[in-house]
């Protein structure tokens, strides 16, 4: 279940989006987020932990077909009266969807792993329900940012302690683990100044090659859904790909065995000779 944002968390993270350096943060989290997705064609999206609505209104306005859930109720009052009503917004958890398997193209989790209390349980969840990616939206424990965070918290009250940050590396393995070994995936990073220099230094924040290191303070990963292995459906008709070799086995259920030779002056024993 993990930290269920109250009321005044509620409009804390409202007010942080809409102001600066908040404001400006998220449109640079949203873009390099798009760049690692790179949809081709709109798609049916689920976001995990959606709080306010901030992405599901970015995520809409691609044309996606879009749905959140969220377990803060408070959460869910202000994304409701946010996003229009094609926009479906579901109470629940991320690590207990309650989708059908394969029901999404894409599922994101943005900056929702850090508030759960199993997070290998919500990343199965979110590879369940998704056909095609995972998008992960994460705050890097490797950044200046982060460590500024870690600092401010030993004073001041912060929902950032409720918090559990990561590494590139860190979720690299996690998904390896949820998914039974290596898969396909992209990542960048962005924000790597302290945010107070936002304002002088947006520009260089938005250089793609301030992206590909893995120190700044939100990390963009893709994470590709397909399978090392596909099952035969009709073993009886199916030809395998003159790619793989000569098979050592054979992909029907007759058993074969070699033809017998027949010595001199044996008669075969089904009367061929």
């Amino acid at each position: 279940m993990g930290y269920v944002f109250r009321l005044e968390d509620a409009h804390q993270y409202q007010d942080w989006f809409t102001m600066e350096p908040g404001k400006s943060a998220a449109a640079i989290e949203k873009e390099v987020l798009h760049r690692v997705w790179s949809p081709v064609l709109p798609q049916s999206v689920l976001e995990v932990g959606c709080g306010t609505g901030l992405f599901l209104e970015w995520l809409a306005g691609f044309g996606h077909q879009v749905t959140g859930i969220e377990p803060s109720p408070h959460m869910l009052e202000i994304a409701r009266n946010r996003v229009p009503p094609r926009i479906s917004v579901d109470r629940g958890f991320a690590e207990d969807l309650p989708y059908e398997d394969n029901a999404f193209d894409t599922v994101a989790l943005i900056t929702t792993l850090e508030f759960v209390d199993h997070p290998r349980r919500a990343l199965e969840e979110a590879c369940r329900v998704a056909r095609r990616y995972v998008i992960l939206g994460v705050l890097n424990k490797y950044s200046i940012i982060a460590a500024q965070r870690l600092i401010e918290s030993l004073w001041r009250a912060s929902v950032y302690r409720k918090a559990r940050f990561y590494g590139v590396f860190e979720l690299q393995r996690l998904v390896a683990e949820v998914l039974s070994g290596p898969v396909p995936m992209r990542w960048r990073t962005c924000l790597c100044f302290p945010l107070p220099l936002l304002r002088y230094l947006r520009f260089i924040e938005r250089a793609r090659f301030m992206h590909c290191h893995p120190f700044g303070h939100f990390i963009a990963m893709r994470i590709d859904m397909c399978y090392p292995m596909r099952t035969i459906q009709d073993p009886l008709l199916h030809d395998l790909p003159s790619s793989v070799g000569r098979p050592g086995y054979h992909a029907s259920c007759w058993l074969s065995v070699p033809p017998r030779k027949v010595p001199p002056g044996e008669s075969h024993p089904h009367g061929v000779g």
